[in-house]
């Protein structure tokens, strides 16, 4: 009764405004993560019941300019399942294996460059955008998984298209290209090695800290010595 009507609420809400959605949800911007440029991100989750909303909101200033909304069907019986996707239709996309489809709004404002007139090449588009997770590092957590944007970057990072990455929204896939830089320094010719040294510094002065996990440990690090130690490509 509770899932229901929360679903029912938040369904309404969606229909209504963006503003109605998030005051559902209880999002508030006290907890807003600093990207840099100007630019924030908010991420959570709020449920009634067994099922949850998670959301992940891009600010730009004060202004909401994109969103991920999510939830997932809880591992129940075929005919509770089938009651949660007849509820959740009315909001998402859910397949016959009640698999559900993320709504995304504004999205393209997500993986834009921050520098202006910019063509972002295709394949680095989703590491482009903080969505993807705004933590610098590898194999983290208990289980020492691999991050999910280390896994994007380790596929689609080249020569070509790494100093794109230093005007992505994402500090991650900043601080990620500059490593990439520094270990294969000689794939730059020097024009571009002046232009991306430049833009290192700067990347230091706008965001000091820099989101990090090694082994079990998440906390943040002074940006200017974690590219400190990229430099000697640790």
């Amino acid at each position: 009764m509770k899932d229901t009507l929360f679903i029912s609420q938040v369904t309404n809400a969606y229909n209504t405004s963006t503003k109605n959605l998030f005051e559902i949800l209880e999002v508030d911007d006290d907890e807003l993560e600093k990207l840099g440029y100007d630019y924030y991100l908010r991420t959570g989750s709020n449920g009634k019941g067994y099922i949850s909303f998670e959301y992940k909101i891009l600010y730009f200033k004060n202004e909401i300019i994109a969103y991920e909304l999510l939830v997932n069907i809880p591992s129940e019986s075929r005919k509770t399942k089938n009651l949660y996707k007849e509820k959740l239709s009315k909001l998402f996309d859910i397949n016959d294996n009640f698999k559900v489809k993320p709504i995304k709004l504004g999205i393209e404002k997500a993986f834009k460059s921050l520098k202006s007139k910019m063509d972002i090449p295709i394949e680095i588009e989703k590491i482009m955008s903080p969505f993807i997770g705004i933590t610098y590092g590898g194999y983290c957590g208990f289980a020492g998984r691999l991050l999910p944007n280390r896994e994007v970057f380790n596929k689609v990072v080249n020569a070509s298209n790494c100093q794109f990455l230093l005007y992505s929204i994402n500090p991650a896939s900043r601080i990620m290209a500059i490593e990439y830089f520094y270990c294969n320094r000689s794939s730059f010719n020097s024009a571009q090695i002046i232009e991306i040294e430049k833009r290192i510094i700067e990347i230091e002065k706008q965001v000091p800290l820099t989101r990090t996990c090694s082994g079990c440990m998440y906390g943040k690090d002074l940006t200017k010595e974690i590219v400190k130690k990229l430099k000697k490509c640790e």
